[in-house]
């Protein structure tokens, strides 16, 4: 018995880097908007779950009563990365 197994250990270069998360939101990004109450939690899952880049920020928006509001959104840099995350993530307000 190997105490020190690494073969089921997967590193990304982006973690180690420190490059995953971005703290601005990039144009080529596809992002929605979040409920701002479930960020931990979706980071958390995204953490876990996904393997791209991906931004977790607050962006001005002006509502239906000429307000302007701050919305959480979260964009990733790959496409199939946002489809994965609005079918499977359990955080994610679903809304008819």
């Amino acid at each position: 018995m190997a105490i020190n197994n690494f073969d089921s250990i997967e590193l990304n270069v982006a973690d180690v880097l420190k490059k995953r998360k971005l703290i601005f939101l990039p144009v080529h990004f596809k992002s929605i908007t979040v409920d701002k109450f479930n960020i931990v939690k979706i980071e958390d899952w995204v953490n876990t779950k996904l393997r791209g880049r991906y931004c977790i920020t607050q962006v001005p928006r002006i509502d239906k009563d000429d307000k302007l509001r701050s919305i959480a959104v979260i964009g990733f840099e790959e496409e199939k990365e946002l489809t994965y995350f609005m079918l499977a993530c359990p955080y994610t307000r679903r809304t008819k």
